[in-house]
């Protein structure tokens, strides 16, 4: 897929609105800006929204360009790890949920509501996706809805938890579905919202000082799809402006399945970057990193538990 032809339209800052912007990089022919009055990083051109179904197709799944590397071969290969990585989450989910009624959006081919069901939570999906959702439907069982969330027929206040994992910073119209969502919570009811923390989280200026680069203009990941590059704090802004107010907050790490499907690369860059990544890659220091680094909330995943403002959950 050439994922630079897709028709584009041009955006202001959408936490602040400002039309103040400094060029960071080019990606793909797309250009990643940071607002200068609040500090949002996002696409100052993306594609247009009526685009989306075709970019959420087979390729992005497969190809591994934006997207994924073969997403259902990678799950079946290291089905043990995702396993893991749900336990975790349902641990968490029982720690905060007052029910058991939950929706996750964008919930690509269901595996973790299918892992969720089979333990004891009445779970439904929605997913842009008509490839990912089929599945879902077909293969799991599962109720899912192919297309927006807005356009999926859900009754009001009939969910305890909903999930938006890896998602807001996909969406063209954040404050639409935030607003949705406050709508389909139930009284208690609470929003857990996952993003990568990208270009200034401590790893990546690591790697830009190490390439010679200025903090926030290497590449992010997954350009054209993302349309925004949160930090914690313009994370929580846009959330705060959604209507939510942030009750808990949680620090994990990206990268487990990643680095078994693609490798780092150790000799790559110049002297001083090669012996860099080797310290780093081969000798262990980003494990005790990365460790450390969820200790004191500071990992490259960023996890906000919330509830809209008018609720009084403490």
């Amino acid at each position: 897929m050439d994922w630079s032809s897709f028709p584009r339209e041009k955006t202001d800052c959408i936490l602040c609105g400002s039309s103040s912007k400094r060029l960071l990089s080019t990606q793909k022919t797309w250009p990643v800006v940071r607002c200068t009055e609040c500090g949002l990083v996002y696409l100052s051109e993306r594609p247009a929204e009526k685009a989306l179904t075709d970019m959420y197709s087979k390729a992005y799944y497969e190809d591994g360009k934006v997207g994924y590397t073969g997403y259902l071969q990678t799950f079946e290969k290291y089905h043990d790890i995702f396993m893991n990585i749900f336990s975790r989450r349902h641990r968490d989910l029982l720690h905060h949920a007052r029910g058991r009624r939950l929706l996750e959006i964008g919930c690509a081919y269901g595996f973790l509501l299918d892992y969720l069901g089979q333990r004891g939570w009445e779970v439904q999906g929605v997913e842009i996706s008509p490839l990912s959702s089929e599945f879902a439907r077909n293969e799991l069982g599962l109720t899912v809805h192919t297309g927006s969330l807005e356009s999926a027929d859900l009754e009001e206040h009939s969910f305890d938890v909903i999930l938006l994992l890896d998602v807001l910073e996909h969406l063209h119209r954040p404050y639409d579905t935030l607003r949705h969502i406050r709508g389909l919570l139930s009284p208690g009811g609470i929003l857990i919202v996952q993003c990568p923390w990208e270009l200034y989280h401590w790893e990546e200026i690591a790697e830009a000082v190490f390439r010679g680069k200025r903090p926030g203009t290497i590449e992010p990941d997954s350009v054209p799809a993302h349309l925004y590059f949160f930090q914690p704090g313009t994370l929580e802004a846009v959330l705060n402006k959604g209507g939510f107010r942030i009750y808990a907050r949680q620090s994990g790490n990206y990268g487990s399945i990643r680095r078994l499907v693609r490798p780092p690369e150790i000799n790559r860059g110049n002297p001083i970057e090669r012996f860099g990544r080797f310290i780093y890659f081969r000798l262990g220091l980003r494990r005790f990193l990365y460790y450390a680094a969820r200790l004191v909330h500071l990992g490259n995943g960023i996890i906000r538990y919330a509830v809209p403002e008018e609720d009084e959950q403490q």
